[in-house]
């Protein structure tokens, strides 16, 4: 009989988790349960630049395993046939700050970083920013990443249901395990009052003159250009539940943007769009026995990512299936403590 394990959340952390299980674990049958799947999931809208940051307490030896090894993951994706149907490809460029600040962990993952300070003249391009960093990363452009790793979930014999759960214990004795992948579905479906959102909204354009990717400070603004199209943003709005268009951001995010690299201006509106990154004090990713009445379930938690699940999707999947792993060789676990 094969081990049974189900994942709840359909975003690229979810289905990343499933992917990865499903190629490490022999004899494994695999159901992602959720209520929303692509291209209705945050994930689907995300920006796609790895660039890890720093997610509140989340110690940082795990940020730089997890960001890491997703790096390395893309960097082989890089190689394959199918990386422009999965919306992958190289991507150099800018990020300025107003201030000085320290180089990141990342240096040595990504090409080519360079310091940029006031007597460079690349940083006359943006006025009012004095530092500033060029390198060469990642793209993994979230509109056609997804939908090309569910394919590849659903192709290794993974299942889907659509289902909206309002509890883990109705998952109680069907399967071996449960990796709980909610992101900010976490606050109901556990209990999690820790869990807050963070209001994303992110307009596309068509400009493919524009081939350099800039951020600004921590992301207050930025411009991302994919295959097809260039997203602008954005706003981290915290502790804002509202998942529909604020006309009144879309045109900041364009103004501000278009401010900072003119010729956007000439550029076409195609398209916008606004989610919940799933904030958090630190990202969860651990085992754990939880109980509900007389009965447990055996559960990995693995949420709480906020903004950068692009970033360390792949790495924290890669730790969530060694978890997995672990819980079916030895079942005893902590209770837990939500």
């Amino acid at each position: 009989m094969p081990h049974k394990v189900c994942i709840v959340g359909a975003g690229v952390i979810g289905v990343a988790t499933g992917v990865c299980l499903l190629e490490t674990i022999p004899h494994i049958d695999v159901t992602i349960v959720a209520d929303k799947f692509s291209p209705e999931t945050t994930s689907d809208g995300a920006g796609g630049l790895w660039e890890p940051h720093a997610l509140g307490n989340t110690p940082v030896h795990l940020m730089q395993q997890w960001s890491d090894s997703t790096f390395k993951h893309l960097s082989k994706l890089l190689q394959r046939v199918d990386a422009n149907d999965a919306g992958v490809h190289l991507a150099s460029g800018y990020h300025v700050f107003k201030e000085k600040v320290r180089d990141p962990d990342w240096t040595g993952s990504v090409y080519g970083f360079r310091r940029l300070s006031e007597t460079d003249e690349e940083l006359s391009m943006f006025p009012g920013y004095k530092y500033g960093w060029f390198f060469t990363t990642i793209m993994c452009e979230g509109p056609r990443y997804l939908p090309w790793l569910t394919k590849s979930f659903k192709a290794k014999g993974g299942k889907m249901v659509k289902k909206h759960l309002n509890c883990l214990s109705e998952l109680c004795d069907k399967f071996d395990v449960v990796v709980n992948c909610s992101g900010l579905g976490a606050y109901s479906l556990i209990g999690d009052k820790t869990m807050y959102p963070i209001r994303g909204q992110l307009v596309r354009v068509n400009a493919p003159w524009v081939k350099h990717f800039v951020a600004f400070d921590d992301f207050v603004y930025y411009i991302f250009p994919g295959d097809k199209t260039i997203a602008l943003g954005g706003t981290h709005q915290k502790d804002d539940w509202r998942e529909s268009n604020d006309e009144t951001d879309c045109q900041k995010v364009l103004d501000e943007c278009c401010k900072l690299v003119p010729s956007l201006k000439k550029g076409k509106l195609l398209m916008k769009w606004a989610g919940l990154r799933p904030g958090r004090p630190s990202v969860r990713l651990e085992k754990d026995n939880m109980t509900f009445g007389s009965k447990e379930l055996k559960v990995v938690h693995n949420y709480g990512h906020g903004g950068g699940g692009i970033s360390l999707h792949w790495g924290c999947a890669q730790h969530a299936t060694q978890l997995v792993k672990e819980i079916l060789s030895s079942p005893q676990l902590p209770t837990s403590r939500l």
